[in-house]
């Protein structure tokens, strides 16, 4: 959204309202989607989805997991917690680096926020091939911080914005309204999958920051996947934010 503001002539005041319904239909629809995990089963088979594919990496990932899974102790825990910090202030400046270089060769839209993000999913991938992919407590310490990552989204929406333009609301919940629609009958017509069809959704809707947080809910090796959906999501939504704010100038 910052880069549609900074590309077209958008008022302060609307922007402000068009940034506090994001968040909140954001936040309704990350829960929504994840509350969706539990049903996924219904959703492939009423649009005939085949995930013979999906579930086939998924169970080879848990078997390794399972094969060499320890009990874990307070200095695993420790480590884990110190090493994952060190990465997040690492892969902030990386993060902000990348960000300044691309914006300099005009590809503003690859944010800071997309970069850390692509960053610190590789550098997790190389990891995970490393033995400290195989550190016990690492599943869980992931779970915890995946419903912390959650939490802290919801808790950045402000209602109070939107009550001073309730049409603002109406506009945002139709749209996602039509989202939703479109999401089944593609689905229905081209047989995805709940997993792959939610994390494009969120890719699209939320970004490479919190597309991971839908797939790794139907499996941590999905992370991934969700990355990659959300880096693409961010180039292709701001290039068709740019063309539907041309054709909206002319009308």
């Amino acid at each position: 959204m910052a880069a549609m503001q900074a590309a077209l002539p958008v008022d302060a005041g609307a922007y402000s309202c068009a940034l506090a319904l994001d968040t909140v239909c954001y936040s309704v629809w990350i829960a929504l989607l994840l509350l969706m995990v539990c049903y996924a089963s219904k959703w492939n088979n009423a649009v005939k989805a085949d995930t013979s594919k999906l579930q086939a990496v998924a169970d080879a990932a848990a078997a390794e997991v399972a094969k060499e899974k320890k009990q874990a102790g307070g200095a695993d825990w420790i480590f884990l917690i110190g090493l994952s910090l060190i990465v997040s202030a690492i892969s902030q400046y990386v993060g902000a680096s990348l960000n300044g270089a691309l914006r300099d060769v005009g590809l503003a839209m690859f944010d800071k926020g997309s970069m850390t993000t692509l960053f610190v999913t590789v550098l997790g991938l190389v990891c995970a091939m490393t033995p400290l992919g195989k550190v016990p407590a690492v599943e869980e310490l992931s779970s915890v911080y995946l419903y912390a990552v959650v939490a802290l989204l919801a808790s950045t929406a402000s209602v109070t914005d939107l009550l001073a333009a309730p049409m603002w609301v109406v506009y945002g919940f139709f749209i996602l309204a039509v989202h939703v629609i479109l999401m089944f009958f593609l689905s229905k017509l081209f047989h995805w999958d709940l997993c792959m069809v939610s994390t494009a959704s969120l890719a699209n809707i939320g970004g490479a920051a919190s597309a991971p947080i839908v797939a790794s809910a139907y499996d941590a090796s999905y992370a991934g996947i969700g990355v990659l959906m959300g880096v693409l999501g961010a180039a292709v939504g701001n290039f068709a934010g740019m063309i539907c704010g041309a054709i909206l100038k002319m009308m």
